[in-house]
């Protein structure tokens, strides 16, 4: 489990990476739009397996936050390019520790 000053620098983080995430999904779904290659037949199922994916991601990264959990929500989060230095030099150096070794 984090420590509570870990803990609120997590909820601050929070916010800021779920958007990253859905920016994420928002860019593919772009770039599905844009394919001149795909009937719209096949845009539309590509698109329908982004968002479902996307929600399935969003979910496991960011649904049912406890401070048990945290840890592995930051791992996720690293393993899916959501945090940036700017979100783990807020964090205890043990816990800066921990996320720089999910790479």
């Amino acid at each position: 489990m984090i420590s509570e000053a870990d803990w609120k620098h997590f909820k601050l983080i929070k916010a800021s990476t779920l958007d990253s995430c859905c920016k994420q999904v928002l860019d593919d779904v772009r770039e599905g739009l844009d394919d001149n290659s795909l009937s719209n037949h096949q845009k539309y199922q590509y698109l329908y397996r982004l968002i479902e994916n996307g929600e399935k991601r969003i979910t496991t990264i960011f649904d049912y936050n406890s401070r048990s959990k945290a840890m592995l929500q930051l791992a996720l989060m690293k393993s899916e390019g959501l945090l940036g230095p700017q979100h783990i030099s807020g964090f205890s150096s043990e816990l800066q520790e921990f996320i720089k070794n999910r790479e």
